[in-house]
Parts: structure tokens; C-alpha cells; sequence
């Protein structure tokens, strides 16, 4: 083909038709432009195609992501709303005489009021996106914005459980140890072997209040103690203000996988 337009090209020269050769030097030029446009045309739509499909892949992962990240938080909002109701209940107890106190009862709350729901957020497929520069895939500017905000609001949640498990950790256990038959209340949470390994850590850390896990100090006593109103309360408090904070995050989530699921629809 080369060796074809150079032949007329030589051609017009030999033969002197200077303006039929520009005309026809210009139409070469026009004809090589439009191949170099079609060519790119062609690059760009194999391009967008794949990105497209890289596009759909994205979307599903992030849908599975953040669909499991909801599931898991709905369930942590209803483990701390028990832990709300039992603290209440516990608070309920006072000033009733001692034969009034179910103490099967009080020691099931009081092991609810023990427990440290956290939200673990997976978020592997969102790192990926952020770190490595595929969020170009994402064509929904307010999804990828979306996205990238996401981990800076779990920050406020994560520091309002922290509050609650330094409140447990440093001030509630040693106080039920000094003042009550922890191992009673250890026995209708076995179940819960995270609670568990968290008593034995305990243990091992505070030798002297271990002594007195197994003290046979009345209920009675317990649920009228002062100190033990204000740790309820400070857990109902904490628990309802750390419940406030993850609807807030429940809310980001869901806007979230409404984004998605209206870009799969589009692609569909």
C-alpha cells in the first residue's frame, strides 16, 4: 500500500502536475488522520470495555463487602441493646429485700453487661482501592468519594468501644472481684470463649484480685452498692451513646450499597 502512493506521488512529480500533487499530498495527509482516528477510536472503546468489565468485578466485591460489614453491624447494635436492658434491669434491683433477687437472673445480666461487642469492619476490598490506585474504575464520583471517607468514620466508633472496654477492663472487673462471686457469673457466659480468654488474661495480671473470684458475698449487697449503680449507669450511657455512633456508620453503609447496587443496574 506504502509502495502504492509513493508511485503516484513520483508519478505527478515526474509529470510536472505540481497541483494535483498537493491536492493529492493532502488527501493523503486527511486519509492517514482519519485511519490514526479510527485506530484510537477503536483502542478507546477496548479500553472502556475492559475497564467496564473491571468496573462490574469492583462493584460485586464492594456489594459482598460492605453487605457482610452491615450484617455485622446490625448484630453488634442489638448485642448492645441488651447489655442496655440488662444494665437497667440490674438497676431495677435495688432497694428489693434479698429474697427477692433471682440470682440465676442477676448473674445472666450482669455477664451481659461484661461483654465488649466491637465492630471489626472488613474493608479489604476498599484498601485495595485506595492503595492501589484502582479507584479510577469507579465512573460514580459521590461512590468513590463515599469509599474513600469510609474508614475515617469508624474512627468515632472505635474510640466510644474503647471507652466501654477500659470501663470493663480497668474499673468493673476489679470491682466485681472485690465484691462479688465473679465465677458465677463466668458460668452462664461459657459459652462465650472471647470472654473467657479475656477473664484469663485477667487472671494472670491481677494475682491478688484472682483470690477472690470465688467470694461468697451476697447480691444483696452488690445491687445496693453505690459503686455498682454508677457502672451500670456509666454502661448504659457509654453503650447508648457507642449505639448513636454506629447508626451513624449503619447510615454511611447503607447509602453506600445503594450506590453500588444502582451502578450494577446500570450495567446490566
Amino acid at each position: 500500500m506504502i509502495k502504492f502512493f509513493r508511485k503516484i506521488r513520483y508519478d505527478l512529480i515526474k509529470k510536472n502536475k505540481t497541483g494535483k500533487y498537493l491536492k493529492y499530498a493532502v488527501g493523503e495527509i486527511v486519509l492517514v488522520m482519519i485511519g490514526i482516528l479510527l485506530a484510537l477510536q477503536v483502542s478507546n472503546w477496548n479500553q472502556r470495555h475492559q475497564n467496564g468489565k473491571q468496573e462490574t468485578i469492583l462493584l460485586t466485591q464492594l456489594l459482598n463487602e460492605y453487605s457482610n460489614n452491615l450484617i455485622q453491624l446490625n448484630s453488634k447494635i442489638e448485642t448492645r441493646d441488651d447489655i442496655m436492658k440488662s444494665s437497667l434491669t440490674i438497676l431495677d434491683y435495688r432497694g428489693l429485700i434479698e429474697s427477692q433477687i433471682n440470682v440465676d437472673s442477676l448473674n445472666m445480666h450482669i455477664a451481659r453487661t461484661l461483654t465488649r461487642p466491637t465492630f471489626d469492619a472488613e474493608l479489604g476490598v476498599t484498601n485495595e482501592l485506595t492503595n492501589s490506585g484502582k479507584l479510577y474504575y469507579l465512573t460514580n464520583t459521590e461512590l468513590r468519594n463515599s469509599i474513600t471517607a469510609f474508614p475515617s468514620f469508624l474512627s468515632e466508633l472505635r474510640e466510644e468501644e474503647m471507652v466501654s472496654f477500659n470501663l470493663i477492663e480497668e474499673r468493673l472487673f476489679p470491682f466485681l472481684i472485690d465484691n462479688y462471686q465473679l465465677g458465677a457469673v463466668l458460668s452462664n457466659n461459657m459459652t462465650d470463649h472471647s470472654f473467657q480468654s479475656k477473664i484469663e488474661m485477667i487472671d494472670i495480671k491481677r494475682k491478688k484480685m484472682a483470690e477472690n473470684l470465688f467470694n461468697t458475698n451476697s447480691p444483696f449487697g452488690l445491687v445496693n452498692n453505690p459503686d455498682m449503680e454508677d457502672y451500670m449507669a456509666l454502661t448504659y450511657t457509654n453503650t447508648e451513646y457507642t449505639n448513636l455512633q454506629s447508626l451513624g456508620v449503619k447510615s454511611k453503609i447503607e447509602d453506600i450499597i445503594n450506590l453500588i447496587k444502582k451502578e450494577i443496574v446500570k450495567k446490566e
